[in-house]
Formats: C-alpha cells, sequence, structure tokens
C-alpha cells in the first residue's frame, strides 16, 4: 500500500512537471513565432520624399504603400509625406505595413465656383463637384443663415474664376440669420468619412480627429466618442471633437 501511494505521488509530481514543460515550450513558440519581444518603433516620416521614406522603412524591416494622394499642401514638396498610419511612435512588429499619404506630384488647377449668395448646401455641392474642400464654416451677422458671404484661401480673399490647385480648401463665411447657436447631431456610429459633412450641414466645423493606433483604414474608422456630446447647444461654427476606432466597442 505504501508502495502504491508512493508511486502515486511520483506520477502526480512527474505529470506536474511534464505540463508545465510543455506549457512553457509552447508559450516559447508563440512568442517566437509572433516575435512577441521584438518590437519596431514606427519612426517619423512627415516631410520625406518618397526614396528616403522607402529606406527608412526597408532598413527597419517594414513595408509601406501609398493609400491617397492628399489636397496639395505647399509647405511641403511635391511627393513628400504628409501623414501616414501606424502613427510615429507607435510599436509594431517586423514586417508591418506603413500606409502613407503624399503630396500630389501633379498639381492640376481648377477654376474657383461663383459661390456668392449661395446657400451652404449649394456651396458645399459646388465645391465638391469642382474638386475644392469645404474648410471652415464662419459666421457673419445677416438676416440669411448659411448664405454664402465670402470665401477665402488661406485667410486670403479671392474672387470667383480664380484657378487654384486642386483639393485646395476654401473657407466660407456665411450669414447667421441672427442665430447664436445650433443643436449638436449624434455621429455616434458613423465612420469618420462621413463627419465632417454632416457636421458642415448642421452648421459646424469638424475639430480635432482622435484615432486609435490600431485602426487599419482611417477613413473607414467608426465614430466611438465625440465632445460636445449630442443634443447640447453651440455656437454656430462651433468645433466637434471625435474619437475613432475600428468598432464601436474599442
Amino acid at each position: 500500500m505504501q508502495l502504491n501511494y508512493k508511486s502515486l505521488v511520483y506520477f502526480v509530481i512527474l505529470g506536474c512537471l511534464m505540463t508545465f514543460f510543455i506549457i512553457k515550450t509552447i508559450d516559447f513558440s508563440l512568442k517566437k513565432y509572433t516575435r512577441h519581444n521584438n518590437v519596431i518603433h514606427v519612426p517619423s516620416l512627415v516631410g520625406l520624399d518618397l526614396k528616403t521614406t522607402q529606406d527608412t522603412l526597408l532598413a527597419m524591416g517594414l513595408d509601406f504603400t501609398i493609400i491617397d494622394s492628399a489636397a496639395y499642401n505647399p509647405n511641403y514638396r511635391r511627393g513628400d509625406v504628409l501623414s501616414h498610419q501606424p502613427k510615429f511612435g507607435s510599436e509594431v512588429k517586423p514586417g508591418r505595413k506603413i500606409y502613407l499619404t503624399i503630396n500630389p506630384v501633379t498639381i492640376h488647377y481648377m477654376p474657383l465656383p461663383d459661390l456668392a449668395n449661395k446657400s451652404l448646401r449649394q456651396a458645399i455641392s459646388l465645391l465638391t463637384n469642382s474638386a475644392f474642400l469645404v474648410g471652415d464654416l464662419n459666421y457673419v451677422d445677416h438676416y440669411a443663415q448659411n448664405l454664402v458671404r465670402s470665401v477665402k484661401i488661406n485667410n486670403n480673399n479671392v474672387s470667383p474664376n480664380d484657378s487654384f490647385p486642386k483639393f485646395t480648401t476654401v473657407d466660407l463665411y456665411l450669414g447667421d440669420g441672427y442665430n447664436d447657436d445650433v443643436v449638436v447631431p449624434d455621429l455616434i456610429g458613423l465612420r469618420l468619412n462621413q463627419v465632417k459633412h454632416k457636421l458642415n450641414n448642421h452648421s459646424l466645423n469638424l475639430g480635432q480627429c482622435h484615432i486609435m493606433d490600431s485602426v487599419r483604414d482611417t477613413t473607414l474608422s467608426i465614430i466611438n466618442k465625440q465632445m460636445p456630446l449630442a443634443n447640447e447647444r453651440v455656437s454656430l461654427g462651433s468645433y466637434i471633437s471625435v474619437w475613432s476606432a475600428d468598432s464601436l466597442l474599442e
């Protein structure tokens, strides 16, 4: 009986040791497979030309792809990186693809449409159809709310039919209808690329966009927080900040 008891204890201890060994082996293998302890901090690529960016990323064991060419930014050279995802300082695994937004290489000019005395909705449609971007909405004293009183580009007054690079941002100055405030719409659940249009249609501006580093496609990320909150009353032209992730649960 004593022999059987000792044998049982022996087999229990042996089983525990084998289980521990197997678990540690699997854990080590998984960490090695996923390169658990091998992370790379994404460098700052903004302002670099495409050749330098490529050399930098390949030397660090990272890949890249160009997701689009944004509106032309005169502060950078043509082809320079304007932004990237994941952002500077993010921890990524070797081989991770970095998504680059670059300054357009070729600049196409378009005549600015005549927006004087157009409604906000008409102005947005005309600008979009002419390959311009809607900038900030600013409000001035005037009896007709959301009627375009003037437009500016880079804080400069402009005239209709003046030509500018495609995707130039145009700021609108609109009548306030002698109203002081407006109700903030509910943005939760919208995709980030839908938010500015909805805010503009409610006489508001898009403020800061806080995007989680894990987001795979910035424009398609989902809004899961906003400030100010929906149904609050704010001044015409106020800026609404949003937070986005790949899903509402993050």
